[in-house]
């Protein structure tokens, strides 16, 4: 296995924060469900309404989701400070 050129840098990448925050999402609805109930008691009544059983659950995986789709996107500021050419 060997590592990518920027490895020291794995928290300025946006693919790892968003993995971070739906890894995040995902354990506290399956930790702690009753802070995930009070977030959603405060979404108003209406847009609750509108939107389907399990929505939180379904963030967390597309947040997930994202942050796969941008670890092959462009970062430009991690680039320069390796010294990579543009895309």
């Amino acid at each position: 296995m060997k590592l990518i050129p920027q490895w020291r840098e794995w928290h300025r990448f946006w693919s790892v924060r968003l993995q971070i925050l739906g890894t995040a999402i995902l354990a506290l609805a399956l930790e702690t469900p009753h802070a995930l109930l009070t977030v959603w008691s405060m979404v108003p009544a209406d847009l609750r309404a509108e939107l389907p059983e399990g929505t939180g659950k379904w963030i967390g995986i597309a947040v997930i989701a994202f942050g796969i789709i941008a670890r092959i996107i462009y970062q430009p500021k991690i680039a320069k400070r390796d010294g990579a050419d543009g895309p």
